[in-house]
């Protein structure tokens, strides 16, 4: 299934995630993160639990190999 998943798309994200403290934006960005690599349900429902963020991180560090 990896290989339908965008990487630049995950990465931007990310990046987005890491580059600001608001927390809502980190959440929007980890949700788009993560329901892309399908690691999170796709519910429209962007407040994540700390567990749903950290799911989303190691998700992306896997595939991003670690960027």
């Amino acid at each position: 299934m990896t290989e339908d998943i965008n990487k630049s798309y995950v990465q931007r994200y990310v990046d987005k995630a890491k580059s600001t403290d608001n927390e809502d934006l980190q959440n929007n960005a980890l949700y788009r993160a993560g329901t892309h690599m399908e690691v999170i349900e796709c519910d429209g429902n962007d407040k994540l639990t700390p567990e749903q963020r950290q799911t989303v991180m190691d998700a992306a560090a896997k595939l991003l190999g670690g960027q």
